[in-house]
């Protein structure tokens, strides 16, 4: 029964009243029976809404989005989605691609607002630390300079004694510090050591003397340079026309500066942590 009451709503296209009187059947029964049968052309009613939904339809094809199709056409979201969400939004059509552009310029927008908001507040801050810093005297330089050392500098190991300078950095900021504090220690620039570490894809005799002018020290002071190989699966950014490798500026004679630093280390360390326990205990 239910094979024919579905073969007879397609052909000759029965009604639902004309099946549910042939076979005896309430109209959940018929229901069941009809899933997934379209109704016959000449069951439908005219819809107001028809013409809109062609519309929809169209404007679905050529890239429109559910939420555009509902407020072009003056319809509920669920609406629109009930008449075209079926249909897969073509992301290489012309609609699908304006958007695209104008999502990029709105975020574009507003990250060009963002960052100049964020650049005006960090050049303010840098403006306060400066003030805040002031002028630095030696025993400033001795302090920082010792500090950044231990921070970044080679240091002797108990199963290998090397108590000597040899401080390496891609800062030319920090390196300025670190050659002003050898100053202070008695050294002459053209009396240190200095050696470019780089990678093998940039121009080393070019990066010596960029660092060479920068730091204003003799380039004939340069040793060999250091060529690092290039690996390709890793992938760096330290490439480009601002890379110039790492610059390591090495002191001879230099054990007695090392134990001086090593001392001047351990007596900052020992009073910053003597002044964080008092904070810590209220003395």
């Amino acid at each position: 029964m239910r094979a024919e009451a579905r073969r007879l709503r397609v052909d000759p296209g029965l009604s639902r009243s004309q099946l549910m009187k042939i076979f005896g059947v309430g109209n959940g029964t018929l229901t069941d029976w009809l899933r997934g049968i379209e109704p016959p052309e000449w069951t439908r009613r005219p819809n107001a809404k028809d013409d809109k939904r062609r519309e929809a339809a169209a404007l679905r094809e050529a890239g429109w989005s559910i939420n555009d199709i509902a407020a072009r056409l003056g319809v509920a979201k669920s609406t629109a989605f009930n008449w075209v969400g079926h249909v897969p939004l073509d992301p290489d059509s012309e609609r699908a691609q304006e958007k695209r552009e104008l999502a990029k310029k709105r975020i574009a927008g507003r990250w060009d607002e963002f960052r100049a908001d964020r650049d005006r507040r960090q050049g303010d801050t840098w403006e306060k630390s400066a003030v805040d810093v002031g002028e630095l005297s030696e025993r400033d330089v001795l302090l920082l300079g010792a500090i950044a050392y231990w921070c970044e500098g080679a240091k002797s190991k108990p199963w290998a004694r090397a108590d000597r300078f040899a401080f390496i950095n891609s800062d030319p900021g920090l390196l300025s510090l670190i050659l002003r504090f050898l100053q202070i220690n008695g050294y002459r620039l053209d009396e240190l050591g200095y050696r470019v570490s780089i990678h093998e894809t940039a121009d080393a005799e070019a990066a010596a003397s960029w660092w060479a002018d920068v730091l204003r020290i003799p380039r004939d002071r340069f040793k060999k340079t250091t060529i690092k190989t290039h690996v390709p699966q890793t992938r760096r950014m330290n490439v480009g026309e601002d890379y110039h490798g790492c610059l390591t500026i090495t002191a001879p004679k230099s054990r007695d500066l090392y134990w001086r630093m090593e001392g001047v280390v351990k007596a900052v360390v020992h009073e910053a942590s003597a002044a964080y326990r008092d904070r810590l205990t209220g003395g």
